[in-house]
């Protein structure tokens, strides 16, 4: 009997400890997380995030600040949104001679990386860029008394979607439809995305066979660019954390 007893209790903890286990596990899929330049992972809540400075609440409730050097990806997950460090934002130049216009990112020692949002990840990297602008229009007021200036102040938000191909600092915009993939001319389309994904023939072929272009044609076929590189990876190249 007592040998019973002892199985049926080694038995009950083994069944807590597995549904405790899988709570969490299940718990932990609903929280934002972070992953750090050290590969650590965070697990709480992001309460903010800015172009150098992300603030993050963990599980212990304690307050924590990081900037973009220390943070390999975020992922707000209430927001279903994912941020990575990146000189996208405040590097870029063009590349001389290049048409439809592509870019690159400077390489200079004051250059910092801001937190951006990601919209695809993997060997070609999709950034939402948000740049704030400030303005001021002017005009005149006519009342009672007479005429007199008004002068008016705003703020506008504009963003813009890059793609960056690690393999060569290309970049590219991908939300502009004034030129590069979304001008009215084909063959601009192909080359803009052509620079990008020529390294693999068929995917490339298969594109331009496409009868339509938009935004969702491009980032399927980034994403599935992406894959095709993934599955040539080595562990080792997998576990590199760079800043692009």
């Amino acid at each position: 009997m007592k040998i019973v007893l002892v199985l049926s209790s080694a038995f009950m903890l083994c069944f807590f400890f597995s549904t405790t286990l899988l709570w969490a596990q299940g718990d932990l899929k609903k929280l934002d997380y972070l992953i750090l330049m050290n590969a650590d992972t965070l697990y709480g809540k992001i309460t903010s995030v800015k172009d150098r400075k992300l603030k993050f609440e963990n599980q212990q409730k304690e307050k924590l600040t990081f900037t973009p050097d220390q943070v390999y990806r975020a992922y707000r997950q209430t927001k279903k949104k994912v941020y990575a460090p990146s000189y996208v934002e405040k590097g870029l130049e063009p590349v001389p001679g290049t048409s439809p216009q592509t870019y690159r990112v400077r390489m200079a020692n004051d250059l910092e990386a801001t937190f951006a949002e990601v919209l695809v990840d993997g060997e070609i990297m999709a950034y939402f860029i948000s740049e704030l602008h400030f303005g001021g229009s002017g005009g005149m007021m006519i009342g009672s008394g007479g005429a007199a200036p008004m002068i008016g102040v705003g703020f506008t938000k504009s963003k813009y979607a890059y793609a960056l191909k690690k393999a060569t600092g290309e970049v590219i915009e991908i939300n502009s439809n004034s030129n590069g993939l979304f001008s009215n001319n084909k063959k601009k389309r192909t080359l803009t995305l052509g620079r990008l994904i020529n390294d693999e023939p068929e995917l490339f072929a298969e594109f331009e066979k496409e009868q339509k272009y938009n935004y969702d044609v491009f980032v399927k076929y980034i994403v599935r660019y992406n894959e095709l590189q993934r599955a040539k990876e080595s562990p080792s190249d997998q576990s590199r954390l760079f800043i692009y």
